[in-house]
């Protein structure tokens, strides 16, 4: 006869990788219950050796409490399958009834049978694995009640094929592309307000699986394991990647909306948005216990305190996402349960999504590569600036102030008269740029060139009618001329 372990292990898988949750457990009757709420199935497994009298009375108090049972339940149940191990083989379709509702006996009384009763490839191989877990280790998992602890024993594909997927662009960055300079790193799919403006809306998913060093990587992998996990086994796969992806990209606009400046990168906005759907799950169902909220409050201090410590990790697309992922969820629920307030929050969602958008291109950018070139200049690290410019150039993010940069290198590490020709070549591509102008004015003077310097000074001005620097070159000029 079959172990009773067996009767355990195949319990937990059903609750591992159908998510199935327990109901009831007799430990006299050595019966497991276990419930599926989505499809209305009920499976009971059986261990020992019963007559058909005991079978019969089971079946009859099914039905008997069946109403009662589902309104216990609060869902409709649609059929019982209750598998018996048994040493005693008997025809299970002598028990089997259809009304009032469909119940089935199965006669399991080897591991063929045990192998027989799903097509789930991996649980049929877990079935067949001859493992050395004791009892008490199924046991445990099934009748545990603890809603966070109980995620953590589900299989969540969508929650593994996520940290597979950002561990080899880690690994691929790593070990094929340049990613040592800021500019590298942008180029990679960093968050920019710059490029997003110029149309690279792409980056608000592609920041997502970008980690700038291992730790980053391990710590997001880490949160996204357990938080995905937990946020997968209670709402479903399809669900999940709706939350990760609605709270990442949703983090990721009122980032570009409060905060211009700078690049950021990471999966933290979208694992901070699995944290709120936690929230909005407690809200909900009020099954989770007092201490998986003090375990999801600590969680949430935790990773706050640990991102300040990472560069270019973006605070605000973090809190964003934990409002993003409760909302996702929360108008999920109301869609379910309260129609009307469902489209008046979805309908404020939109109309402030739209607020933040226009506001993303009502804000002046700032060129990033162009502050990048200049930081690396401050700290006179020339021949990074001036391959950063290139880079630039090759990429079409240029502007008159990255010639203006590239010239100020050219003079610095080469010759006035080469920077010279550097900014000419802007003006071609810029001819009304007042920066460039104006260091082709500063220039023409330094060489004795006042027709030249007027010429330019002139243009510089007719931009910026009011800049002083503009107007105290153009009287220096003029007082020259009278002189």
């Amino acid at each position: 006869m079959i172990e009773e372990k067996q009767l355990w292990k195949t319990a937990y898988l059903w609750v591992r990788y159908f998510k199935y949750k327990c109901i009831h457990y007799d430990p006299e009757r050595k019966e497991v219950w276990l419930s599926h709420t989505q499809t209305g199935h009920i499976n009971i497994f059986k261990y020992g050796s019963f007559t058909t009298q005991e079978l019969e009375f089971d079946k009859s108090r099914i039905i008997e409490h069946h109403e009662e049972l589902q309104n216990h339940l609060s869902f409709k149940v649609l059929k019982y399958d209750i598998y018996i191990i048994t040493d005693k083989p008997f025809d299970p379709v002598t028990f089997n009834t259809m009304n009032p509702v469909k119940v089935r006996f199965h006669s399991i009384h080897s591991k063929k049978d045990l192998h027989q009763i799903t097509h789930h490839p991996i649980v049929k191989y877990w079935i067949a694995n001859n493992d050395k877990k004791s009892i008490k280790h199924y046991q445990r998992r099934v009748l545990n009640q603890n809603k966070i602890e109980q995620s953590m024993y589900q299989f969540t594909p969508v929650t593994y094929s996520l940290i597979t997927i950002n561990i080899l662009i880690w690994l691929f960055i790593l070990l094929f592309t340049p990613h040592r300079t800021d500019i590298e790193i942008i180029n990679l799919g960093a968050l920019s307000h710059f490029n997003v403006v110029h149309g690279e809306w792409y980056r608000l998913i592609t920041s997502m699986f970008l980690h700038l060093d291992f730790e980053h990587l391990i710590f997001n992998m880490f949160s996204l394991y357990i938080f995905g996990k937990i946020v997968e086994a209670n709402i479903g796969y399809w669900q999940m990647l709706v939350v990760y992806f609605f709270s990442g990209i949703f983090g990721n606009i009122v980032s570009l909306a409060l905060l211009p400046s700078g690049f950021s990168v990471g999966a933290s906005g979208a694992i901070f948005g699995l944290l709120g759907a936690i929230f909005a799950l407690m809200v909900i169902s009020q099954r989770f216990t007092r201490k998986a909220l003090l375990q999801s409050i600590a969680a949430i201090l935790i990773m706050a305190v640990i991102t300040l410590l990472v560069r270019n990790v973006n605070i605000v697309a973090h809190l964003a996402g934990v409002m993003g992922g409760f909302l996702i969820l929360y108008l999920g629920y109301l869609k379910s349960k309260h129609k009307r307030h469902f489209f008046l929050v979805l309908g404020i969602t939109i109309l402030v999504t739209l607020g933040l958008i226009i506001k993303i291109y009502l804000t002046q950018s700032t060129n990033i590569y162009n502050q990048i070139i200049q930081n690396e200049m401050h700290q006179g690290h020339y021949r990074e600036a001036r391959n950063m410019v290139s880079d630039t150039l090759k990429h079409h993010y240029d502007d008159d102030e990255t010639y203006f940069l590239s010239g100020m290198i050219i003079a610095t590490q080469d010759s006035k008269a080469e920077a010279m020709n550097e900014w000419e070549k802007g003006l071609r591509v810029f001819p009304n740029s007042s920066v460039l102008n104006y260091h082709m004015a500063l220039a023409n003077r330094s060489l004795a060139d006042t027709k030249s310097a007027k010429k330019h000074i002139n243009k510089a001005l007719k931009v910026e009618p009011n800049n002083k620097n503009y107007k105290n070159l153009k009287k220096e000029l003029d007082d020259a001329s009278a002189n």
